[in-house]
């Protein structure tokens, strides 16, 4: 569970996540489940070394008590004993730290482990348990197909061998709350990923099957088959990795506007000149909502804030002073970490505002409106990027930026960066 969280940042939506991670936090090794990184609060400053100290010992019991040599029983108690120090220290750390009430349910289960390894260990010794069961070929095959129905296992541990750049990136898009939050899961490479770490959970069966070595002709065909199926992971592995960290590439510096769904348009800001593209993500803000009145700033596909408008934003019909239709959805222009846009609150979708949005914040910084909600016309003068026509970005002889803005017979020159 802790493993599937950690490389698949996507299942931290699931309801009561958090919750559940919580309880559980003491039955899981940081080390060994996520690359030594908390995930909850419960774990920090935690490394899990009793943890994984209960899952060697787990591991220990089950082959000890089926031992036929009687010191190999009677050795079962180290691993009892050793598995009731290790819960004891951690119940004893959760004390101390006055999380017990936190972590109910992980203490239940160590105590339910604790009284199980006892059990196991005591009729180990006593009874003389006999040898395993003869494996046939469905033997541990209902866990294999469990493993290969639950998707995030496998894709966790394709991620984990063949992709962890990409798991870093989706982590980043988390925090997204309008859209793209799932952009890294919904990729080329994920099947082949998903492909990689089922090979991975079927070379563990047949591995289990072989086990344990014996000088018979089907233990060394399974093991030839071991060794092919790693050989097949790994092929399909270098296509993965070459197509997530591709992916990665575009979730970091590209620009998300064709990829956002059910949006009213965007607009991808102007960078400098002196950045490469490769150095710097691209900035966009995305216009969205029933009513296009959501603005939302992204750097590359993870998006940095959000904030609704007074006025729709898209479409908006504008025209410039002379008359001239400004073409596009949007009308806007960029001017420094300002974008000015146009907007409209009427029913036929006149523009009858002038917004100036803030780059970083998305955040509206000023408004002008006509009165009584008459249409303006408007051209953007001096342009950063310089005029073009189609858009409105007019120069007339203006020295310094300026938005000009004709209402009801009266021009009106507004500071693109201060407003009014």
């Amino acid at each position: 569970m802790f493993f599937i969280h950690y490389w698949i940042p996507e299942t931290s939506a699931f309801p009561a996540n958090t919750l559940w991670l919580t309880q559980l936090a003491p039955l899981a090794s940081v080390a060994l489940t996520s690359d030594g990184q908390p995930q909850v609060g419960a774990q920090n400053g935690q490394w899990g070394l009793p943890a994984l100290v209960l899952l060697v010992c787990a591991f220990a019991l089950f082959w000890l008590s089926r031992t036929r040599h009687w010191l190999g029983r009677t050795a079962m108690l180290a691993p009892a004993v050793l598995g009731l120090v290790a819960a004891l220290a951690i119940v004893i750390g959760l004390a101390v730290r006055g999380s017990l009430s936190s972590s109910l349910i992980g203490v239940l289960l160590l105590i339910t482990w604790v009284f199980s390894a006892g059990y196991a260990a005591l009729h180990g010794l006593l009874d003389n348990l006999g040898p395993l069961p003869p494996k046939t070929w469905h033997s541990g095959l209902p866990l294999l197909i469990a493993y290969a129905i639950l998707t995030p296992a496998p894709t966790a541990v394709g991620r984990w061998l063949f992709a962890p750049d990409i798991r870093d990136a989706a982590a980043r898009l988390q925090d997204n709350t309008v859209a793209l939050r799932l952009a890294a899961l919904w990729t080329s490479s994920t099947a082949l990923l998903y492909f990689a770490g089922l090979l991975v959970g079927i070379a563990v069966w047949v591995a289990y099957q072989a086990w344990p070595p014996r000088r018979e002709r089907a233990f060394v065909g399974r093991a030839l088959i071991v060794i092919g199926i790693l050989i097949i992971t790994a092929a399909v592995g270098w296509p993965a990795t070459t197509l997530a960290n591709k992916r990665v590439t575009e979730l970091t510096y590209a620009s998300p506007a064709d990829e956002v769904r059910f949006t009213c348009g965007a607009w991808i800001l102007d960078q400098p000149s002196t950045v490469s593209p490769q150095q710097e993500p691209a900035k966009t803000l995305v216009i969205s909502g029933f009513t296009c009145q959501t603005v939302t700033a992204y750097s590359g596909y993870q998006q940095l804030s959000t904030h609704n408008l007074p006025v729709s934003l898209s479409p908006v019909i504008a025209h410039t002073p002379d008359g001239a239709r400004i073409s596009g959805r949007i009308v806007a222009a960029q001017y420094g970490d300002v974008l000015v846009v146009a907007g409209s609150d009427r029913f036929d979708v006149n523009a009858n505002d002038v917004l100036g949005i803030g780059l970083t914040d998305s955040a509206q910084l000023w408004r002008y409106s006509c009165d009584h909600g008459s249409s303006m016309g408007l051209r953007f003068a001096n342009v950063p990027g310089g005029d073009n026509p189609s858009e409105g970005h007019i120069t007339q002889g203006e020295v310094s930026p300026e938005v000009v803005v004709a209402c009801q017979g009266q021009i009106v020159r507004v500071n693109p960066v201060t407003g009014p």
